[in-house]
């Protein structure tokens, strides 16, 4: 991916659809803020993929691509989700004891891609993490591409169906990255 600039590529929705893509967004940060990460799994499909890859310097006017290809940061499906969630309800999750004091600031919500049954979604996000008693903090930034499934006639939300989260970052300063945080 050479840019991630979705502006001229913005799908209009029309407003109600635009608004339950915003709420259904703030509420999986709030999930993933008051670490329920549990409730959290009931919104991604079973067939889901989460990526997150390593962003690359480059030189102006490189022909590089700006992310890599082949190296990230995560790379997990639904198993490796529910197995990193399950460890970090254990109390011996010494990544997350104590739990980090986390929030998420969501924005620039657009549609970038709309099918029947899909949308694809770009947003913006900024995670603030705390920790302990210390004034250490991280603060991440990134955009997200997410493939948002819609309900079928008997559902009653998105679902998540594929997540590829590109940090603003070239070097990571943070202790680790745990699932929250994305």
């Amino acid at each position: 991916m050479s840019s991630l600039s979705v502006t001229e590529t913005a799908t209009p929705v029309d407003p109600e659809t635009q608004h339950s893509i915003e709420q259904f967004l703030y509420r999986e940060a709030d999930l993933l803020d008051g670490f329920e990460l549990e409730e959290w799994l009931t919104l991604l499909d079973e067939d889901i993929q989460l990526e997150v890859p390593i962003r690359v310097a480059r030189h102006p006017g490189s022909e590089r691509p700006e992310f890599s290809e082949t190296t990230n940061y995560l790379k997990e499906d639904y198993e490796m989700l529910r197995e990193r969630v399950g460890r970090l309800e254990k109390e011996y999750a010494w990544s997350e004891n104590p739990r980090s004091r986390i929030r998420h600031v969501i924005g620039n919500v657009r549609v970038i891609e709309s099918t029947d049954t899909e949308l694809t979604v770009a947003n913006n996000q900024h995670v603030f993490r705390s920790y302990g008693d210390t004034a250490d903090h991280d603060l991440l930034s990134a955009q997200r591409h997410t493939v948002l499934r819609r309900p079928d006639e008997d559902g009653d939300g998105f679902s998540i169906g594929h997540r590829t989260v590109y940090l603003d970052h070239t070097i990571l300063n943070t202790k680790n990255l745990t699932l929250p945080l994305l």
